[in-house]
């Protein structure tokens, strides 16, 4: 027994054995035990997303920053928070962060700033955005004040939850487009005058057609008739000199008629045109050779004609075509050499001069008109296809210069082309390159 302050108690040699924990206190140990691991677990997954964050916005700023047009955006204020290297360049700023709160206020003149301003408030109201908005401003830091075409789209920005934060703006430079434009646009008002010229022209060619063949032909007539009754008639009542003055006369009336005729041609080719059929160009030519069978004779040449396939085109013209490439090969023939002409085709694949850029190959027809005459320097080849161009005085060779002019308005009118291929003293090749179809109109409705 033992007595504490006065009090008894009995102190056992063996003590009672404290009892075991509860499971409650045992789960909070064990939780406060593992506590740091788990803060370092989620503080390495905040690094790592941070860090991911970085390198989105890193990649973003990298970018915006490479694009050459103009990227911002702005609080509700109209205050720039970002900025890209190209908006900042433009408005003469020494980096993106320098603009960082700053307003179109302060770069551009109070009118267009308050434009700007009033436009995105527009946005923030209706929530509507502004697209391709064509903006002529001046360029900030030019001496001379120059102004720039520019398009803006601006729309309205929200965060994640979908609250209104401000407007995003992209800004492009589209001067030199516009530019283009303009020169387009002049272009074709230049173009659409030329081709009112042009109908002009070709109106006047007409009339002066129908004048050349009534007109003018009627008076020429009669000098040509009134001439031959002078020479039969009165011929012993003339001097050796006045002989001579009518046949000269009688001859400058021949030359006229047939410069007519061959203006009538040339203009014919279009102004009378036939619409375009199958034709036979064998039977073309055969025809051909039968008109200049006495020429033919008369040189003592011959005319060879290789096998010629069907194509499109306009019998009259085709045979006039002919005509003049074969003429022309027997006209300027060597001296001591009898001409001989062969007319050839080959069947192609590819575009024709006139074919529009892009358009898919065609079946062609070259059709080759080849000689053994005099020949003629290549470095000629763009003259001789000219009216009344000449190589040869026409004491050396006969003609008015209209016969090629015509054989390449034939080719052109036939949506091909006509070409020459040629040595002094070695002969001469045309070669006329035409479609072999051509699309056919649309019927009347």
């Amino acid at each position: 027994m033992n007595t504490i302050d006065g009090n008894d108690f009995c102190l056992s040699e063996t003590a009672p054995a404290l009892p075991d924990a509860s499971p409650e206190f045992s789960f909070e140990a064990e939780a406060a035990a593992g506590a740091p691991d788990r803060l370092a677990q989620e503080n390495a997954r905040l690094r790592r997303e941070n860090a991911a964050l970085a390198q989105e916005r890193d990649m973003l700023r990298m970018v915006i920053d490479s694009l050459p047009d103009n990227i911002y955006a702005k609080d509700r204020q109209g205050r720039f928070l970002l900025n890209n290297s190209a908006h900042a360049e433009s408005l003469g700023a020494r980096s993106p962060a320098e603009m960082t709160g700053r307003s179109d206020f302060d770069y551009f003149p109070r009118e267009l700033a308050a434009q700007f301003h009033a436009d995105e408030q527009a946005i923030l109201e209706s929530g509507k955005p502004l697209i391709n908005q064509e903006q002529y401003k001046p360029r900030l830091g030019d001496p001379l004040g120059a102004r720039r075409w520019r398009v803006c789209t601006k729309v309205l920005w929200r965060d994640a939850r979908g609250g209104i934060l401000g407007t995003l703006g992209i800004t492009r430079d589209i001067h030199e487009l516009k530019m283009t434009q303009e020169a387009l646009r002049q272009s074709e008002a230049k173009l659409r005058e030329f081709a009112a010229q042009l109908e002009r022209s070709n109106r006047e060619l007409q009339d002066f057609a129908y004048v050349a063949s009534h007109d003018l032909q009627e008076p020429l007539r009669k000098i040509v008739v009134f001439g031959e009754r002078l020479k039969e008639k009165c011929a012993d009542a003339f001097s050796p000199d006045g002989r001579d003055y009518l046949g000269r006369m009688q001859k400058a009336a021949s030359r006229m008629q047939n410069l007519i005729n061959d203006l009538l041609a040339f203009s014919r080719v279009t102004t009378k045109a036939q619409p375009f059929a199958p034709v036979d160009l064998a039977e073309i030519a055969r025809e051909a050779v039968n008109d200049l069978e006495a020429r033919i004779e008369q040189a003592r040449g011959r005319v060879e004609v290789g096998a010629l396939p069907l194509i499109d085109g306009e019998a009259l013209q085709l045979r006039r075509l002919l005509q003049n490439l074969i003429g022309n090969a027997l006209k300027f023939h060597r001296p001591d050499e009898p001409p001989v002409v062969k007319v050839q085709a080959r069947m192609v694949s590819g575009v024709s001069p006139q074919t529009p850029p892009g358009a898919p190959p065609m079946d062609l027809c070259q059709l080759t008109v080849s000689d053994n005459g005099i020949g003629f320097d290549e470095k000629y080849l763009d003259r001789i296809f000219n009216v009344f161009q000449r190589l040869h005085t026409r004491d050396e060779y006969e003609g008015t210069g209209m016969g090629l002019a015509i054989a390449h308005k034939i080719a052109l009118h036939h949506g091909g082309d006509l070409t020459a291929k040629s040595q002094p003293g070695k002969g001469a090749a045309f070669i006329v390159t035409l479609p072999v179809a051509h699309p056919k109109p649309a019927p009347n409705a």
